[in-house]
């Protein structure tokens, strides 16, 4: 059966137990009835079901099975696609709309990459005429149901897909949600595989990260809605925060770094104009003490990605300030975020939908935050750049950009003219390198 919107009546809520021993089946059982070849699968991200994928693989390698399409992105656990060596996508492939440790090791065999918004997902895998959403899921509840956990692509493809098979986790927290439970007459099968979630070490900011955060968290008012994306910058950034109050929250990835603040009474949604009073997440991954802080708490709500990652929804909140990264921003104010030159590293993610929702937001601020160096085996590299790199990605567009803050400075590109542009970003690159890029912009024509 297909996923649908009609309500489970309260006969169903209550006598589930029987459907559900029915329904629970074996590794075996799981490709001999389901996955026996020339299937579509979407199988979520960051929390998948990672010993079902290894056993795809495996019968894969062995010749056992073939014709098989995955969507998903960001494979936690260690999944090993290299070991398929340059199978023909006739046979095998992984398509993947955000890359981690695992895509990236197999982006020369069997994994590629699908250029799109978080906002889009949902439309990007309705498109693919999905047979089956295999996705980690918790132990239905007392009337039945199970939760997708904090993982707001998931819904997604379990709404697109033909059939679902659920991936019986106990340690996957369960969250409240939109779109996050499923009962067990919702669902066609289940396999009881208990994995341990990926516990993300915190990183430690390094001097010149703690210096752009402490200019960015100087234009971040008590009362401001507050969205965050990851890495050294954003641990950062929330310690600074600490000195504020009455915080928001509505972001792509409710981290560590908003629990602290959250435990610290710093976030407690007060003020916020869109869904008041609750913290407003796509995903989550990281320590343990986030995995039970956000378990059964009525405090975060998790929100599908086209309704979290919506320009229009984020639009809002006001006084939102939107703060992500990049890995090269040129000097006209192109941002690439998500490749290194032609090399697909991570993806677009939701920096375009928050850089673009910020812009209409009452009161918001939208800032991309980078360390002006990229320590490289070459040597230092200015992140500020005449140019991107050939073959580099372009995120976000130098019309939808506002701030770019490293930690000599914040350049405010609204509304610029391209010599303004470049003299702004020039002044706030590393000493080392601005008579370069002055050179740079003047030969190019930026400035005259």
């Amino acid at each position: 059966m297909s996923w649908s919107e009609v309500p489970v009546s309260a006969e169903k809520q209550k006598n589930w137990q029987a459907e559900y021993a029915v329904k629970t089946i074996s590794m075996d059982e799981l490709f001999s009835r389901y996955i026996t070849g020339g299937n579509r699968i979407y199988c979520g991200g960051l929390h998948v079901p990672t010993t079902v994928v290894n056993e795809i693989l495996a019968r894969v390698k062995a010749g056992l099975l073939s014709g098989v399409d995955i969507w998903a992105n960001w494979m936690n656990g260690s999944v090993d696609f290299a070991q398929l060596g340059e199978v023909s996508p006739e046979v095998f492939r992984y398509h993947t709309y955000f890359a981690g440790p695992n895509e990236r090791a197999g982006f020369a065999s069997c994994v590629s990459h699908v250029p799109v918004h978080f906002s889009d997902v949902w439309s990007m895998l309705a498109a693919q005429d999905l047979d089956y959403a295999i996705v980690q899921m918790t132990p239905p509840d007392a009337k039945g149901y199970c939760n997708i956990g904090p993982l707001g692509f998931v819904p997604g493809g379990v709404r697109s897909a033909k059939r679902i098979i659920a991936n019986i986790n106990p340690n996957l927290p369960r969250v409240f949600g939109d779109t996050h439970d499923y009962h067990v007459s919702q669902i066609d099968a289940f396999l009881v595989q208990p994995e341990e979630l990926d516990i993300a070490p915190a990183i430690k900011p390094s001097p010149e990260e703690l210096k752009v955060a402490e200019l960015v968290v100087e234009r971040v008012n008590d009362g401001d809605t507050i969205q965050l994306g990851i890495g050294g910058i954003s641990e950062a950034i929330g310690e600074g925060l600490q000195c504020k109050k009455h915080l928001g929250c509505h972001t792509e990835m409710y981290s560590d770094v908003f629990v602290a603040l959250q435990q610290a009474g710093v976030i407690d949604n007060s003020r916020k104009s869109f869904m008041p009073g609750v913290s407003v997440g796509g995903y989550s991954t990281g320590s343990k003490r986030l995995y039970d802080f956000i378990n059964e708490n009525p405090e975060v709500r998790f929100c599908s990605y086209n309704t979290v990652c919506d320009p229009a929804t984020i639009a809002k909140n006001d006084n939102l300030v939107s703060i992500n990264t990049a890995v090269s921003i040129d000097l006209t104010g192109q941002v690439c975020a998500e490749s290194i030159g032609p090399r697909q590293y991570s993806a677009s993610g939701g920096q375009c939908d928050f850089v673009r929702g910020v812009k209409h937001s009452k009161g918001g601020r939208g800032f991309i935050a980078v360390t002006s160096v990229a320590h490289t085996k070459k040597g230092p590299v200015s992140k500020i750049a005449p140019i991107l790199a050939p073959g580099s990605a372009v995120t976000s567009l130098r019309n939808d950009l506002q701030y770019v803050a490293t930690e000599y400075g914040i350049a405010d590109l609204r509304w610029a003219d391209l010599e303004t542009r470049a003299k702004r970003l020039i002044a706030i690159a590393h000493p080392d390198f601005r008579d370069e890029l002055t050179h740079e912009a003047k030969k190019r024509g930026l400035i005259i």
